[in-house]
């Protein structure tokens, strides 16, 4: 890119990293992006929310070599909240493109390049997903996302200007919605209006950037814990996805509501337990947990963190 007076220009990547208690995770995760290799300017977010442990201290602490850093520090630790707040309140409306990811991830190096590439091979593209390098369920992973045009909240990036729209739009996701990247997916396709033909070319892959982690495993009882909330996570997610997707399909943008309390009220009668085999169990807890917030009253909804299940 070149400047008025002909100098060249470095391309502008924002990154927003998602921190929840990820002290022995965070510096990692920074040196791989650190390392990333690429002659674009990157500018680090670490969204720090709802912090108990020493994530803040370790990421003031860090040295970058080649990236700007900065901390944002917010007091609830909600995901969806801390993407509103990254979107709306952070995000520099001059970046090229927006890459998030989490604080346990390791981004492998070019995968930043991999994105402006992938965005400049298919200019329609507003999001463009991130693929897993490790895991025991990498390949199977990888294909679905590739094949449904996905992104997976582990890696993902925006446009510049699709953020803008966003902020534009004043769309935020519902405080406490858990599988944000789904939503996000979904709002990028449907030009952030579920009413609008829905366009599976808004979305596309970048082969070369990747992301990594530890797998869970079933001879580490400290992974028992963290195997069953995630279950749990995603079966609460599978219910508000299926709540609220209706309801945008029905009212546009204006039925967003600003907290799953309110969209359980809206849409939670209407809740049914199928069968799922193994994972039917995970939904009715789910389904329990739902109606219980549904019948409690408004305090609910000041909760620091949407629940965790631990």
């Amino acid at each position: 890119m070149e400047s008025p007076t002909g100098g060249h220009v470095p391309v502008f990547v924002s990154i927003c990293i998602f921190a929840y208690n990820e002290e022995s995770h965070i510096a990692a995760a920074l040196d791989a992006l650190d390392a990333c290799g690429t002659e674009a300017r990157l500018r680090l977010h670490v969204l720090i929310n709802g912090c108990t442990d020493g994530t803040e201290a370790a990421v003031r602490a860090w040295q970058p070599r080649h990236v700007e850093v900065v901390p944002v520090v917010l007091a609830r630790g909600d995901k969806a909240n801390a993407w509103n707040h990254y979107v709306h309140e952070v995000a520099p409306l001059d970046a090229d493109i927006h890459v998030f990811t989490d604080g346990d991830m390791l981004v492998s190096k070019g995968s930043i390049a991999a994105f402006l590439a992938a965005f400049a091979a298919e200019p329609h593209a507003n999001g463009c997903a991130g693929l897993p390098v490790s895991g025991r369920s990498r390949d199977g992973f990888r294909a679905k996302l590739q094949r449904g045009r996905e992104m997976a909240g582990n890696l993902y990036a925006l446009r510049g200007r699709c953020v803008a729209a966003f902020r534009e739009a004043g769309l935020r996701l519902p405080f406490g919605m858990f599988g944000e990247d789904g939503l996000v997916t979904a709002l990028v396709k449907y030009d952030l209006d579920l009413r609008n033909p829905r366009d599976d070319l808004r979305v596309t892959s970048a082969e070369g950037a990747g992301f990594g982690y530890v797998p869970l495993s079933l001879w580490r009882p400290r992974d028992w814990r963290t195997y069953r909330n995630r279950k749990m996570r995603y079966a609460v997610r599978r219910q508000q996805a299926l709540m609220l997707y209706d309801l945008l399909r029905a009212g546009g943008p204006a039925a967003m509501p600003a907290h799953v309390v309110d969209l359980y009220r809206e849409r939670g009668a209407a809740m049914r337990l199928a069968w799922r085999g193994p994972d039917t169990w995970f939904d009715w807890v789910a389904i329990r947990r739902i109606r219980r917030d549904m019948a409690a009253d408004d305090s609910v909804k000041q909760e620091a963190r949407a629940h965790l299940y631990s």
